[in-house]
């Protein structure tokens, strides 16, 4: 489990989407922190870039406010998926399967 914030910064070319908290995994408690940068490319649609600049995925919503996204990070597939609940609260939720990994991570961001 994560507990923390998220945050988006406006910057030129898109939103910097920057999140880290508390992780607690087991008996293992750490910092972690992530920075995603955003950039809008229609009215319903999204690209996510890792913050060294990589493509992490294209996101196009659908009427319903959600939408369904892949990352192939061999020998990894991520198999995510944004849900829109309102303009306060989305959910974004991740399958992630290969040799070694095979576990689901969901996460609900509400604004504070």
């Amino acid at each position: 489990m994560m507990a923390g914030k998220a945050r988006f910064t406006p910057e030129a070319g898109g939103i910097r989407f920057s999140e880290s908290g508390i992780l607690t995994l087991g008996a293992v408690v750490m910092n972690a922190a992530r920075d995603y940068r955003f950039e809008i490319v229609g009215p319903d649609r999204f690209l996510v870039f890792f913050d060294d600049g990589r493509l992490f995925h294209d996101a196009q919503l659908s009427d319903d406010g959600a939408a369904c996204v892949t990352h192939d990070c061999a020998p990894d597939l991520y198999r995510g998926r944004y849900r829109m609940d309102g303009p306060d609260r989305w959910r974004l939720s991740w399958r992630v399967t290969g040799p070694r990994k095979d576990l689901v991570i969901a996460t609900v961001f509400s604004r504070a």
